[in-house]
């Protein structure tokens, strides 16, 4: 009887060890999906801000509707996310870091419009996405 007890017990130990593995490796499969569909969908931001300041001059609203479009970006690597936005976009200004709050500001300029967005480190989100005019 009581080897019967020792055994129920050490299956159901395994039983929920083997759930728990399973449950953590479907965790982090998730999380780097969501770090590389953040990638993809910053890729895809950069490069429509880019054909957009090259050709848009006096509309606004189409930056608006871009910002709406990839508004927040999430689960991003903070790193990766900075490199893409300079190296990707020849409309990139230099990217304004606040060590403090820990979040970076990543400006586009074009001639007549400039588009913004902040991002936080601390929470992997973006926020506060702007398009303005440039002050000249």
């Amino acid at each position: 009887m009581a080897d019967r007890n020792v055994t129920t017990s050490l299956l159901r130990s395994i039983t929920f060890f083997l759930v728990a593995s399973l449950l953590l490796m479907a965790q982090a499969s998730t999380v780097r999906a969501d770090h590389a569909s953040c990638m993809e969908k910053a890729k895809s931001y950069f490069a429509e801000i880019d054909q957009l300041l090259s050709k848009e001059k006096n509309w606004i609203m189409p930056f608006v509707e871009l910002n709406e479009r990839y508004s927040p970006l999430e689960d991003c690597d903070t790193d990766l996310l900075l490199q893409e936005a300079t190296t990707r976009s020849r409309f990139t200004q230099p990217i304004i870091y606040n060590s403090h709050a820990k979040y970076y500001l990543v400006r586009f300029w074009g001639e007549d419009v400039k588009v913004e967005f902040s991002y936080s480190a601390l929470k992997k989100k973006s926020g506060t996405h702007s398009a303005g005019w440039v002050n000249k």
